[in-house]
């Protein structure tokens, strides 16, 4: 990765102003460096999601059953009570593609018999965001803009995470087909052959991609709720319909988390704060849309109402989402933030257990996984993940794409003025 020339990047930015000072006054409490470790915290929790998740995401109950020490099948009328929740969290652990999933697959992982702390497309869109931004530092391009994504989603593939591994660039072409189809549409192509409307991209469902790609930028707007929003809106070409907005609340929950306190003996007051400011950072005025409800309001909504009819019981609230999302697509928007908060909210916010109960539940195991992972890591820092799952993650980064994971996390600390929409 390319160092940032601070004097380069305020040349180039102008409008961006002091981070020392937009820091203090978001977050009296914080240190610049303690902002810099949740921002780390963020970036591993992501990808130690993704990667917890990856060797059970829609695979078949009965298959993950027959894994050694499976993830457990909640019964009715347990409880998760204090003991039951530390033993849910201490059955945490990576896994090995091995057995379920031994073939390298395109929106999975890349290589045969993958090990323990492999990640998946949740983490490469990531790749590609970091792709950009680095590219951007490299060039004095700021802010970065839509058509700047757009054309790394291209350039990707050519990369040195790509460029002569066996097999990965016939992945890459399965993979990023919609994405790539969308992209030369946002670059001013119109051959039907090469390109086509972002608005067709998956039948125009909203899904969980911004999730997958600009959780990110939350780091370089820390503290800056709104701007947050407003970078990840103006970037996401691939999010339609009402994920566009709560995708971008998503993040702009998160640039909050990134400067919120953490008292350990309250973990409710700092999720809820974060809630809230995803509900009301607002800035194209949603809410006040006659006769619907925003989307933001209504899933926090559902996910902490499921949650608190389940009264404690995992079996519960895991019949519930069954029932609500029976015909809903397992990755569109809405499932992974009702699923990771309605955990967050049954475990009392332990996260390693709610990270845990959304492996129980299954289907999109690790987009779910990846999700409290972010929130979990901004509010508490990389601490809270074991060394040894960040020394796995980061050893297959770097083995399987060449990338230095503790560098992408001081990349962004080191960038972190952020990217500021036009206005």
């Amino acid at each position: 990765m390319i160092p940032c020339s601070r004097r380069q990047f305020l040349q180039h930015a102008p409008v961006l102003g002091m981070l020392t000072s937009a820091l203090v006054h978001a977050a009296p409490n914080l240190s610049v460096v303690e902002v810099e470790e949740r921002i780390c915290g963020l970036m591993w929790g992501t990808a130690l999601g993704d990667a917890l998740g990856g060797p059970i995401e829609f695979q078949p109950r009965n298959r993950i059953q027959n894994l050694l020490d499976p993830p457990k099948v909640w019964q009715p009328g347990e409880k998760l009570n204090p003991s039951a929740r530390a033993a849910t969290a201490a059955r945490l652990r990576l896994r090995s593609y091995r057995d379920l999933r031994p073939t390298p697959e395109s929106y999975g992982q890349w290589n045969q018999l993958s090990e323990p702390g492999t990640i998946t497309d949740d983490t490469r869109h990531k790749l590609v965001l970091l792709f950009a931004l680095e590219r951007a530092d490299r060039t004095g391009r700021w802010p970065l803009t839509v058509q700047d994504l757009a054309k790394a989603y291209l350039d990707w593939p050519s990369s040195p995470a790509i460029a002569g591994r066996p097999g990965y660039e016939a992945l890459a072409r399965d993979w990023l087909e919609e994405w790539q189809l969308a992209a030369r549409w946002v670059l001013g192509e119109r051959d039907l052959s090469r390109a086509l409307p972002p608005e067709r991209m998956w039948q125009s469902l909203p899904t969980c991609s911004g999730q997958m790609t600009l959780l990110p930028i939350a780091a370089l707007e820390a503290g800056r709720p709104e701007a947050a929003y407003r970078a990840a809106y103006d970037l996401a070409f691939f999010d339609n319909g009402f994920g566009k907005d709560l995708n971008a609340a998503l993040v702009a929950g998160l640039a909050e988390a990134l400067v919120t306190p953490w008292d350990a003996a309250r973990p409710r007051m700092a999720y809820t704060h974060v809630f809230e400011v995803m509900r009301t950072t607002d800035p194209f005025r949603f809410r006040q849309i006659r006769w619907t409800e925003r989307a933001v309001d209504r899933w926090l909504n559902l996910a902490l109402k499921l949650a608190r009819e389940a009264e404690g019981e995992p079996a519960r609230l895991f019949a519930r989402l069954d029932q609500v999302f029976a015909e809903t697509t397992k990755w569109e928007a809405q499932v992974p933030v009702v699923v990771a908060v309605s955990c967050l909210e049954l475990a009392d916010y332990d996260a390693l257990a709610a990270v845990q109960l959304c492996l129980e539940w299954g289907h999109d195991s690790d987009s779910y996984a990846q999700l409290i992972g972010a929130m979990a890591g901004a509010l508490q820092g990389p601490n809270l993940f074991p060394e040894s799952w960040r020394t796995a993650v980061g050893a297959r980064l770097q083995a399987d794409h060449g990338v230095d994971w503790s560098e992408a996390c001081r990349f962004l600390c080191r960038t972190r003025t952020g990217i500021r929409p036009a206005p």
